[in-house]
């Protein structure tokens, strides 16, 4: 019973240890945190304002989580092998925090190391288009692992590991494009000229507003030039947006 308490409260140290971390950042860099919840089923902590601050901020934010829990492991390692541990709780603390840090680094949204590969990837090829590729992958990889946790399920009858991960993001990717098309638009308007960098894309004469939103990119401030003709601002091109979404 003592070391099923100490298994749980690792649990709970790891998951809180994860959230304080990018909530802990994110104060430090200006930004409003709105809310926090945690359970046996994940953390979420909602910050309101990440499109506002600098680029490298962001990235910072989104690795403090997996940074944490990390640094958590290493400590917990050198505990267990060098002093007692009382009821395996080092070894807990060490389990949980390196599968949680590996767990958010996979390349899949929610997760942290899907937030970095949207601004990786999405500087790359787009915003929409980059948030396109990883709609489309969030349900297979959550697919997958249900799948795997399954078969976990019947090898071992008490870890349901997979089978929760998948479940965690499966449910977190209902309704996923529309969400990241809001995200998108928060970000342009958050947009700073002092801080992004200004970017030059020129585009053929006969490219429409709807397609030239396709080459916006989160860490950039884009000058279009539509035909080598005037140069449209980026703000610009979401004013005129903005205005046919609520007409």
């Amino acid at each position: 019973m003592i070391e099923l308490v100490a298994m749980i409260f690792a649990l709970f140290v790891a998951l809180l240890a994860h959230e304080l971390a990018h909530i802990a950042l994110s104060r430090a860099y200006g930004v409003r945190v709105g809310g926090f919840r945690l359970s046996l089923l994940g953390a979420t902590a909602w910050v309101c304002g990440l499109e506002k601050i600098k680029p490298w901020q962001r990235y910072a934010v989104y690795i403090a989580g997996p940074a944490a829990n990390a640094l958590l492991a290493a400590g917990a390692l050198a505990a267990a092998r060098f002093l007692y541990d009382a009821n395996g709780f080092a070894q807990a603390v060490f389990l949980y925090n390196a599968v949680l840090s590996g767990f958010n680094l996979l390349p899949v949204l929610p997760l942290d190391g899907g937030r970095l590969v949207q601004l990786l990837l999405g500087n790359r090829i787009g915003i929409l288009r980059a948030n396109r590729v990883l709609a489309k992958t969030a349900p297979v990889v959550g697919g997958t692992l249900i799948v795997l946790g399954l078969v976990q399920a019947i090898l071992y009858p008490w870890n349901l590991t997979l089978l929760c991960a998948g479940v965690y993001i499966k449910r977190k990717n209902k309704q996923l494009q529309p969400q990241l098309y809001w995200e998108f638009l928060k970000a342009l308007q958050a947009k700073d000229k002092n801080i992004h960098r200004i970017k030059k894309i020129i585009l053929p004469k006969n490219t429409t507003t709807t397609k030239a939103l396709e080459y916006l990119r989160w860490d950039y401030f884009a000058h279009i030039y539509i035909g080598n003709g005037r140069c449209v601002p980026e703000d610009e091109l979401t004013k005129a947006i903005l205005r046919g979404a609520r007409s």
